[in-house]
């Protein structure tokens, strides 16, 4: 089993080519999530003129949600909690001059009210220490592909250099990774 095999739809945003070009490689696709390339790119010689403004990626349906949701932080069970104290402290404040006789109502009420603070501040100082989540999914999409995208490279450029120890730099071994995946047998097929 090919262990770069990838599944499309897995991943987080599809890849949109202008009409008439071939399409790429699933492992470009795959590490090139969400790049925004230039106007004049051409990724391999007579490629059709881009249109302006092309939208070159588009949410993947679940997947994109699931990219997100994989990626939260967990709520903690703090916050529940917390909330529960501050709940229990609320209704004992509103049950305990009913439920209580003579000065137990306001040693009720002092237990109550204690209670309530507690769990307020709790619920406050949990929410402020989780992390906030990534301001700008795309940018979040971004970072991950190019996080895979350096350590793809830089496995399978130590591989080519134990296999076939020819002087070649890391950016030509990159360019011509790229030039294969936008090769015509890479896809055999083109959009349409």
């Amino acid at each position: 089993m090919n262990k770069h095999a990838v599944d499309l739809e897995a991943l987080p945003l599809r890849f949109s080519p202008p009409d008439g070009w071939r399409k790429p490689h699933p492992l470009f696709i795959s590490l090139h999530q969400g790049e925004p390339f230039a106007d004049d790119w051409m990724p391999y010689p007579g490629a059709p003129a881009i249109p302006p403004s092309w939208p070159w990626w588009e949410e993947n349906g679940t997947a994109w949600y699931r990219f997100f949701r994989e990626r939260a932080p967990l709520p903690t069970r703090a916050l529940g909690n917390w909330f529960s104290l501050a709940a229990l402290g609320l209704f004992l404040f509103a049950v305990s001059p009913f439920a209580l006789p003579g000065w137990y109502i306001a040693l009720g009420g002092v237990a109550s009210l204690v209670l309530l603070a507690l769990g307020i501040r709790g619920v406050i100082r949990t929410m402020k220490s989780q992390a906030p989540g990534p301001l700008e999914p795309i940018e979040a999409i971004r970072a991950w592909a190019q996080q895979r995208r350096n350590e793809y490279f830089a496995q399978a450029y130590a591989t080519f250099r134990r296999h076939d120890p020819q002087e070649i730099s890391v950016d030509a071994f990159i360019a011509s990774q790229e030039a294969a995946w936008w090769d015509e047998n890479s896809a055999a097929a083109e959009n349409s």
